[in-house]
């Protein structure tokens, strides 16, 4: 199980994820062409941007991997009415997302506010759908190499228009903008032609209104969940633009989240291949052993995570100073270790999720997700005023340890695990690590050199060990 999931996450993080690696790499190269500001400017659109399109899906997706696994003879025929009712509401709700990006636009961007309107506005419309469709089914067949193909040939394209934009054409911000946009439609054609010529997936626009109400059912109180969710990693910047702190500064704070971002990503890579896993397991309601093997997996992954942000926390200033070729920017670093290892919340978060979604208790998600949510933006309303745009890192840190671990006290999660979890426990190493990677962040590179070769070795024999362990198990279920 761990070997096969592992393979699938590196299909989809190395190969799909690659291109954003090299993107990465590209950094000492746009850098030199960009300022605080244009890094403002393009967090506080991109974060708009990015709940308007958490709003736009209505949370179907919930939908979209139950029927898949509750109903594999009839799922294609729920998926293609689903994505009619979806294109049909795009065209008003895209309509009311354009008109509020062009007045969101800040003054910085105001020489291109038509531009960033539609560029940033007409993906949201046209894409959306199609693409978490395509994705969806890839994955839930467990066949990952496709998707990882057309993210790859994307990327690529993606990461040649940024140094060309920015780098050669000198168009700093709008460079962002145009790459990401004429990518998203290159994916588009590219997804298109998978979902509905080789799949035959085309929408049903005279679909059945009792399935489309029932699915919103279900959905409906996973769009507050989604958006809350979604809003950890886009909230500040927003919260920020509207105290009115410089652009500048919300610049400084959008590349230090942009390293939050990157391992975002591949977090997001994992969990993607792990679905499946966490379907097999908890169809098996009553099995104990079965709940065994969901703790495993969370718990393996919880310490890959954990081994994998300190590492990066740890040498954060050196790689400030390698990628980002501009002091001003350079200053950010120490932010970005504090919202890295936020992001050790993921494996935690997502066995509660898989777990309350498979057994459609939707309605209970919000409570954690909203409170983590609105908890960031109240926190950052009352503390950045008084210590400064830097404290919107430590709130985002504090709600996203909330989203991890406040679901195991949940009845309805409790109701449906037969196993213990240890909250407590992985929370306060969680913290402590925080605490002990940003004192020597700044302490001699040999040391760290140390440090670093420890802490593979026994990430290496823990994994060899743990390995061991689900083999053994894997061989007793299947001789029982």
């Amino acid at each position: 199980m761990l070997r096969k999931l592992l393979s699938h996450a590196a299909i989809y993080g190395l190969a799909a994820q690659g291109p954003r690696l090299a993107g990465v790499l590209a950094l000492p190269v746009v850098t030199r062409y960009l300022t605080p500001a244009d890094y403002g400017v393009a967090g506080i659109i991109t974060a708009y941007a990015a709940v308007f399109a958490m709003l736009q899906s209505l949370g179907l997706s919930v939908v979209l991997v139950n029927s898949y696994a509750r109903q594999p003879q009839r799922y294609t025929w729920i998926w293609r009415q689903l994505n009619g009712f979806v294109t049909l509401w795009s065209l008003v709700y895209g309509l009311l997302v354009l008109l509020a990006l062009y007045f969101l636009v800040p003054a910085e961007g105001a020489a291109h506010r038509l531009e960033i309107t539609l560029l940033n506005g007409l993906p949201i419309i046209l894409f959306a759908m199609t693409d978490m469709q395509c994705n969806l089914y890839y994955q839930l067949k467990q066949k990952p190499l496709p998707v990882a193909i057309r993210s790859f040939i994307v990327g690529v394209l993606g990461v040649g228009l940024n140094v060309y934009t920015i780098a050669y054409l000198r168009l700093g911000y709008m460079g962002w903008f145009y790459a990401a946009f004429i990518s998203a439609a290159v994916g588009f054609i590219l997804n298109s032609y998978s979902i509905y010529i080789q799949q035959q997936l085309w929408p049903i626009f005279n679909f059945k209104w009792h399935r489309i109400k029932h699915s919103l059912g279900v959905s409906l109180p996973v769009v507050p969940h989604n958006l809350a969710n979604f809003m950890l990693d886009t909230s500040d910047r927003l919260v920020l633009d509207v105290l009115r702190v410089p652009v500048q500064k919300i610049g400084l704070y959008n590349v230090a989240a942009s390293f939050g971002t990157y391992f975002l990503i591949t977090s997001m890579a994992i969990s993607q291949a792990a679905s499946p896993f966490y379907l097999k397991y908890l169809a098996q309601q009553q099995d104990k052993a079965a709940a065994l093997q969901v703790r495993r997996l969370t718990f393996a992954l919880q310490v890959l995570f954990l081994l994998a942000t300190s590492l990066g926390c740890l040498w954060m200033r050196e790689i400030f100073i390698l990628l980002i070729k501009n002091e001003a920017l350079q200053q950010a670093y120490p932010l970005a270790i504090i919202i890295l290892m936020g992001y050790n919340f993921r494996p935690m978060y997502s066995v509660v999720y898989n777990t309350l979604t498979y057994r459609e208790h939707t309605n209970k998600l919000w409570r954690i997700s909203v409170a983590a949510g609105a908890g960031n933006v109240l926190l950052n309303f009352i503390l950045v005023p008084i210590f400064g745009y830097q404290a919107a890192a430590y709130t985002t840190f504090a709600a996203l340890m909330y989203m991890g671990y406040a679901g195991f006290y949940m009845k309805a999660f409790k109701a449906s695990t037969q196993v213990s979890y240890y909250p407590v426990l992985w929370l306060s190493l969680t913290v402590s690590m925080l605490f002990i990677v940003y004192n020597i962040a700044a302490v001699a590179i040999m040391v760290k050199v140390i440090l670093t070769a420890v802490a593979g070795t026994l990430g290496i024999v823990a994994a060899i060990v743990y390995q061991r362990r689900l083999q053994v198990q894997d061989s007793k279920e299947n001789i029982s």
